[in-house]
């Protein structure tokens, strides 16, 4: 293997007041504005600290000149949107060399705007993105190594042989002198050490150019003597290139296969599957109806799919107090009977019209008696039937606040709050639902959910057993539990919860096993 014949012999204690000084304070003070003049220092201080082929070298390009140059092709660059930047790079390195003299003759950039411009294509575009972004590395090496062997040191012949360890070896070091700060921060818990890092590295700056000088100058073969090894030209072959990229897709395909094979019993939560709502038979309080609440489809625990249905039985009659027939019977001024309010009057399906009607009957009921509270309630369940939750959960509060023990109402503004996604809210409605009414599956359940959609998992399971010591053979049950056991990573217990779900006739479980098998 050739050997270069070049040297760099600085070190980061001679940069280091250029670089705070000269890079830093005084660039940053003038926004940029001298730093021109700054690199001109750092050009001149590199030239003397580097030998090649055994000869001195001088570097006499001045800040002014720089400044002017950088500012033309600055400005080329932002008409052309970018496209001229080849261009620049290679006029910047024809001023660089231009003034950067070997025993006394100049030196030569023969770099053209042109090849730069499809090798940036190849190398710093269309293979990065090809490699997501693992190229990249190599096309920066690719770059110095094209920008040195088409530099003519003193006039005469070049080529460059430094390797890409050595530039990667650089790149990593930097990012470890960058990042050791804001590490060392959240390992020792010390606030604000991390907003030290850009003054860290400025310090340790000096090492590390010193460090790329060495890798770049050390590498360098000048001259056309005898005597003189040039390194063979540094080249990306097509093949290795090829084999990596198919390496690198086929690895990527099979880490894809192993995470929707490890994961694909997780599908349920994956695509969005969530508990079911428990709608129990609470609609409105009529002289001796009930009215099902409609099963329309939520953001949040979805309605129960309606595999359990008790049949409708004709409750005791609960009739509203005030003037007219109150609950002992004692006769006054009869209130008319809301005979429409049939058992499934109010459905999903049920015609605009229909709505108004029952809502113009009761509001009449409720301008002639304002402390009614099955009234406020009858018309929140009218509400929450036509999907206006904001209304229906006023009203349900409306009837809490008369009937502090209205269990139904805590219910049911629960359910309302599930839909809206108060979760926080829902849990307190279904804590006082459960109080006076102990044997509430149903309370349980959507407290479950409500808990479910809050991340509470073991909270929600729990709910869940509560529910099930009070009706255990309810498939919605053992399927809410299945979700809350499969989003805490227990899929053997999930499973059996969803197998336990189908058995009992659950369309989703059994949907969901199929899926999976």
């Amino acid at each position: 293997m050739p050997k270069g014949n070049c040297e760099f012999s600085g070190s980061g204690r001679d940069y280091l007041s250029l670089f705070i000084i000269h890079l830093f304070l005084l660039s940053t003070l003038t926004l940029g504005i001298y730093s021109p003049w700054a690199w001109v220092r750092l050009f001149k201080l590199k030239a003397s600290h580097t030998l090649i082929n055994g000869k001195r070298v001088a570097f006499t390009g001045t800040g002014s000149s720089f400044f002017v140059i950088c500012l033309t092709n600055l400005l080329l660059i932002i008409v052309t949107l970018g496209i001229y930047s080849p261009w620049a790079v290679c006029r910047i390195s024809q001023w660089k060399t231009r003034n950067t003299l070997v025993d006394g003759k100049t030196s030569t950039f023969v770099g053209a705007g042109g090849r730069l411009f499809l090798f940036y294509l190849l190398h710093l575009t269309l293979l990065p993105m090809l490699t997501f972004g693992l190229y990249y590395f190599y096309g920066i090496y690719r770059y110095y190594a094209w920008k040195e062997v088409h530099t003519r040191y003193g006039g005469e012949k070049t080529s460059f042989g430094s390797g890409f360890w050595g530039l990667m070896k650089i790149f990593l070091v930097s990012s470890l002198i960058w990042l050791a700060p804001a590490v060392a921060a959240r390992i020792l818990s010390i606030p604000l050490v991390d907003l030290f890092a850009p003054l860290f590295f400025i310090i340790l700056a000096p090492w590390l150019i010193c460090m790329f000088f060495r890798w770049q100058v050390n590498g360098l073969a000048v001259g056309d003597d005898e005597g003189v090894e040039h390194f063979p030209p540094v080249r990306t072959r097509s093949l290795p290139v090829l084999i990596f990229i198919l390496a690198l897709y086929l690895a990527l395909a099979s880490a894809a296969y192993f995470v929707w094979d490890r994961y694909r019993d997780q599908v349920p939560e994956i695509t969005g599957l969530i508990p079911q709502i428990k709608l129990k038979e609470k609609g409105l309080k009529t002289t001796g109806t009930i009215v099902m609440p409609e099963k329309r489809p939520v953001h949040g625990p979805a309605p129960r799919s309606g595999t359990k249905k008790p049949p409708h039985k004709k409750p005791t009659q609960r009739t509203p107090s005030g003037p007219g027939k109150d609950a002992a019977g004692k006769s006054g001024t009869a209130r008319p009977p809301l005979h429409d309010l049939a058992p499934r009057a109010v459905k999903e399906s049920m015609e605009s019209w229909e709505f108004e009607r029952k809502l113009r009957e009761i509001e009449e009921l409720v301008a002639q008696d304002r402390e009614n509270a099955d009234l406020y309630y009858n018309r929140g369940s009218l509400y929450e039937q036509n999907g206006d939750y904001r209304k229906a959960e006023k009203d349900f509060t409306r009837a809490i606040s008369i009937n502090y023990r209205d269990k139904d109402a805590y219910y049911n503004r629960g359910l309302v709050r599930i839909r809206m996604k108060k979760y926080a809210l829902a849990i307190e409605d279904f804590d006082r639902a459960i109080d006076l009414d102990s044997q509430s599956a149903d309370a349980y359940c959507n407290r479950g959910n409500a808990n479910f959609q809050l991340g509470r998992y073991d909270h929600a399971i729990r709910d869940y057993n509560e529910a099930l010591n009070i009706e255990a053979h309810d498939p919605d049950l053992y399927y809410n539990r299945g979700l809350a056991y499969l989003s805490k990573g227990l899929k053997s217990k999930a499973f059996k919860d969803f197998r336990k779900a189908a058995s009992l006739g659950h369309s989703l479980a059994s949907r969901l096993l199929s899926g999976r098998e």
